[in-house]
């Protein structure tokens, strides 16, 4: 049933637990335009108030932005602290990653409190360490992989040596039960890094169906299992692979009639 929705071409992100109350994070879509045809963009917050009637949901701040968006995070950084409520971080073309100051935005300042461009092309992968909310993973062209630290986002870490063939990271998810492991995902493979060895662990591919990939998400108990999701309207399938037996999936996920986001 649906409880709320917002009329917008945008990417999003939920806020985290700790935020009451929920709010969503909306940035105008990259590479998509709206039937208004307006190249401009923005970052929105907006609230989710279920207990009022309607459809709509109560739109809390908004802010222009000089890019638009590719993917969204929102991490409990800083909470209790100078960001009361978390960070908001922005993957845009150009390579840029816009980092924002949820609280700023909020009390309707710009909110940006750190803009880096050292990525290749466009910004379309982006994760929160899940214990370590400083951390921050991002993705990008020519396989590009960063890891940042809040505390100074100077000067990212690499995972290791890139991944080859050199092409776009789609996807990019921090393990939920290890702290120093990572999964990226390409179009036919998902690599899972070490940061402690500052290398790659294993990789996944299934040569027998040719899927090309969209996204990854890891399993939230299990520490080698995670699922990846097909991009492709032929094959929109999603497939459980568990890193103790990475020859073949454990299990594939079929229903959907279109690719999956």
């Amino acid at each position: 049933m649906k409880v709320k929705e917002i009329d917008r071409t945008v990417n999003v992100a939920w806020s985290p637990a700790a935020q009451h109350p929920i709010m969503l994070a909306a940035g105008t879509a990259a590479q998509q335009l709206d039937s208004s045809f307006s190249t401009s963009a923005s970052l929105e917050l907006y609230a989710l108030n279920l207990t009022e009637p309607g459809l709509d949901m109560d739109l809390k701040a908004s802010v222009p932005s000089e890019f638009r968006f590719h993917k969204l995070a929102w991490g409990s950084y800083g909470f209790g602290g100078e960001h009361g409520n978390g960070i908001i971080v922005g993957g845009c073309d150009g390579g840029r990653v816009q980092i924002y100051s949820a609280a700023k935005v909020l009390a309707k300042e710009e909110g940006i409190i750190a803009r880096q461009d050292k990525h290749t092309g466009p910004v379309r992968a982006l994760d929160f360490n899940h214990y370590q909310s400083n951390l921050l993973a991002t993705g990008a062209s020519e396989s590009e992989i960063y890891i940042w630290d809040l505390n100074n986002t100077d000067t990212p870490m690499l995972p290791g040596a890139k991944s080859q063939p050199a092409e776009d990271v789609l996807c990019i998810s921090w393990n939920k039960q290890v702290q120093h492991i990572l999964a990226s995902a390409f179009t036919q493979r998902c690599v899972v890094w070490d940061l402690r060895k500052n290398e790659p662990i294993i990789k996944l591919s299934d040569g027998s169906s040719r899927i090309r990939w969209k996204a990854l998400a890891w399993h939230p108990d299990v520490a080698t299992q995670l699922c990846l999701a097909s991009e492709e309207d032929q094959t929109p399938v999603i497939q459980l692979w568990d890193l103790r037996f990475a020859t073949s999936p454990l299990k594939t996920l079929e229903g959907h009639k279109r690719y999956l986001l």
